[in-house]
């Protein structure tokens, strides 16, 4: 993060947002999308919103009835002098204050830092589940990953791309690789299929949506938890899965990593046989194929972005990697693909 220096955080742009909460800032630092700030009322992050106001209104009840179960560190909304969640600056742009904590991101690559995470997602997961009693909601059955709706997706811009009459690079490698990940994505929903149903619902409870090593961080003595934009009420084991993926990717696919990490979530919330194999099911879907996939479908076919064929060659080049690490898992936890 990049500090601020003298008063160039306070521009004329963002002093009305800043005067409309009470509080007398003190210094600041960019983060990532957003201005975290020291204030006499303790750090706080301010960030762009593009959200309703309806989702925001959820999110503050959220946390604040997560807050009671005993989950403290977590970035609970500010509202201003008007007791209004969104404030907006003189152009009409929306801003959100949250409460915010200093310290350091989790290191992706310290195993140390990633067990620490994995047990911070247990407990949060406890205390999600004991929110989610307490509510008495109804939980209609959604299928974990959404693979079929993924797998349609994936089907129609197959289909799009072969209809086109001049192919760019992009399109020519996504046509070559199609074939292996649709065929991956048919075998993971055909196995999601068979797997039993009622494992599934003794994991439903809250779900932190975006859990990866960017939403923790390390102050001292204790974590922090941020960045709850996408919680949800969904299968909790969604969030072990992908943190894993995240640091996979981030580390070679260190097969021992993977196994620590599962370890310590394991050691305060107990998995089952059935859960690894959930797991596994998870990630052998062509999760990264299906986002360059709908990254592609949503931007300006007339030029593609270097960065997307970077993207697709590089998920074609670790896909050996990735394959090795599912053998590694089927071996480990003692079933079969």
């Amino acid at each position: 993060m990049k500090t601020i220096q003298g008063g160039d955080f306070l521009s004329e742009k963002m002093s009305e947002v800043y005067e409309a909460y009470d509080m007398e800032i003190l210094g600041a630092v960019r983060g990532r999308g957003s201005m975290i700030l020291k204030t006499d009322r303790g750090i706080r992050q301010i960030s762009p919103f593009d959200g309703s106001e309806e989702r925001l209104e959820q999110e503050r009840e959220f946390k604040e009835n997560l807050y009671e179960t005993g989950f403290h560190h977590i970035d609970c909304c500010v509202p201003n002098r008007e007791g209004e969640l969104i404030t907006c600056d003189r152009y009409g742009n929306p801003y959100v204050m949250r409460e915010y904590f200093e310290g350091r991101e989790c290191n992706s690559g310290s195993i140390c830092d990633l067990n620490q995470a994995a047990a911070n997602l247990a407990v949060f997961h406890i205390r999600g589940r004991e929110l989610y009693a307490k509510e008495g909601r109804t939980y209609a059955y959604r299928e974990p990953g959404n693979f079929r709706r993924k797998t349609q997706e994936m089907k129609k811009i197959r289909s799009f791309i072969s209809k086109r009459p001049t192919k760019n690079d992009f399109e020519l490698l996504y046509i070559e690789a199609y074939d292996a990940f649709y065929r991956q994505a048919i075998d993971c929903q055909a196995m999601m299929d068979a797997c039993d149903r009622t494992n599934i619902a003794g994991h439903i409870g809250y779900c932190h949506g975006a859990y990866n090593y960017h939403s923790v961080l390390f102050c001292g003595g204790y974590l922090a938890t941020v960045n709850f934009d996408r919680f949800h009420v969904g299968y909790q084991l969604i969030d072990l899965y992908q943190f894993i993926r995240k640091v996979m990717e981030k580390n070679n696919y260190n097969f021992d990593m993977a196994v620590k990490i599962i370890e310590e979530y394991d050691r305060i919330l107990p998995l089952t046989r059935e859960d690894y194999r959930y797991i596994y099911i998870l990630y052998s879907y062509p999760e990264k194929f299906w986002k360059v996939s709908n990254r592609y479908m949503n931007s300006r076919k007339c030029w593609i972005s270097p960065a997307n064929l970077e993207k697709l060659s590089k998920l074609i080049t670790d896909e050996q990697e990735k394959q090795k690490f599912l053998s590694d898992f089927c071996n480990h936890y003692g079933f079969t693909s």
